[in-house]
């Protein structure tokens, strides 16, 4: 659990309102405070504001700004760069090919989600 209420927990970005949503619901079930954010842009506009999470959950696939090109902009931004990031995608490509911390693969096994934000948060 999130031990500072005044810290958002966990960013997820992902660009399915679906799973923002169904993640949102079983994270906060589990006590942990959640933003959401359809994009890599937005994850970082919403990071390069001043808000540090203790893990970001991140889809490869999206628009505007996928995963690949999100984590190389955070790994170039010493502010947010060591900020812990975890895959969560369908895709089956490696974790190393965006420098992650995890990969949870899609569909997605909650108690392998729920071990891997422990190491974290």
């Amino acid at each position: 659990m999130n031990a500072d209420p005044n810290c958002p927990g966990i960013l997820v970005v992902d660009d399915d309102p679906d799973i923002r949503e169904s993640l949102r619901e079983v994270l906060e079930d589990e006590g942990h405070s959640i933003v959401c954010v359809s994009n890599g842009r937005e994850a970082l506009d919403y990071l390069r504001s001043g808000m540090r999470p203790c893990v970001i959950l991140l889809d490869l696939m999206m628009p505007v700004m996928d995963g690949w090109q999100f984590r190389r902009e955070q790994k170039q931004d010493p502010a947010i760069a060591d900020i812990p990031l975890i895959v969560i995608t369908a895709t089956g490509k490696r974790p190393v090919l965006v420098d992650a911390d995890e990969l949870v693969m899609k569909p997605l096994d909650l108690t392998r989600l729920f071990d891997a934000i422990d190491r974290y948060c």
